[in-house]
């Protein structure tokens, strides 16, 4: 996994063309909203669906949603999603994934790590490894990821059906070392032991990945909020950890990258700038 750099996942339906770039530039923009704002203002032209994870994603507990950024009639939606996408992004070693253009037919994107299939009429289910793949699916009215998870309003599921979308199953194989591992463990079990600071009460439903509290809220994702968290791409209801610099900055430090404070502190003022720029 490079560090220094933002590995993004570009796919075109249109082509059915794929291509992995590195974009060393776009390290500054941590992740999230900050990764995926940039991201659209490169390819806009091509109405970009987005997918973004942040650098604590796959690690960290309460580091569990993935950012959703779309253009629904004219505006930048970005929402996020629970289940366990965010760690299968992180385990095909990809910070971001870009959807370009429309299939000229109904079709099914199959990602394997950075390989793509375009399936047609090849039923969901029978795709993608079975305990390492998140399955997002065209069902009824709705996105469905793993069945449960979504995202607020019905953003998704439009751009979905308008790019000719019926699914998106990616499967994640990689495995990555931890820099830190013991300075990682203690700290992984600290952020755990304060799952009482979430601000919600824990629950029997689903999980999100590296969450326990089963909240009754995470079907239904989220929307708007506090910049850095989405940048991270953490858990809103656990802002109060994930607020905290100096927590973050020991998080990043163990598994090896090299962002500072002064980093995290301007990623909200690039949103912004990008932000009053697209619009």
């Amino acid at each position: 996994m490079n560090l220094s750099s933002k590995k993004v996942l570009v796919i075109n339906l249109e082509t059915e063309e794929t291509e992995v770039k590195t974009y060393k530039e776009l390290h500054k923009f941590v992740g999230g909203i900050g990764l995926g704002l940039k991201l659209y203002e490169l390819y806009y032209k091509q109405d970009p669906l987005i997918f973004s994870i942040g650098p604590l994603n796959g690690f960290y507990p309460f580091a569990s949603k993935t950012s959703v950024l779309l253009n629904n009639e004219g505006v930048i939606e970005d929402l996020y999603i629970g289940g366990n996408l965010s760690t299968r992004i992180r385990f095909c070693g990809l910070d971001s994934i870009v959807i370009i253009g429309t299939a000229k037919n109904n079709l099914v994107v199959d990602i394997l790590n950075t390989n793509v299939k375009f399936e047609k009429g090849v039923p969901i289910e029978n795709l993608g490894l079975p305990g390492k793949r998140s399955v997002l699916r065209v069902f009824e009215n709705k996105a469905l990821l793993e069945d449960y998870f979504q995202t607020p309003h019905d953003f998704l599921y439009k751009t979905l059906k308008n790019k000719r979308v019926d699914g998106v199953v990616v499967t994640g194989s990689e495995v990555f070392s931890v820099d830190k591992f013991s300075d990682y463990t203690v700290l992984y079990n600290k952020i755990l032991s304060q799952r009482d600071e979430i601000s919600i009460k824990a629950d029997t439903y689903p999980s999100c990945s590296n969450c326990p509290r089963g909240c009754q809220r995470s079907i239904k994702g989220e929307i708007g909020g506090n910049v850095l968290t989405h940048c991270l791409v953490t858990c809103q209801f656990a802002d109060s950890i994930f607020n905290n610099i100096g927590i973050v900055f020991s998080c990043l430090n163990t598994l090896g990258y090299d962002y500072n404070h002064e980093d995290l502190e301007n990623a909200p003022s690039l949103v912004e700038e990008l932000l009053k720029k697209l619009s």
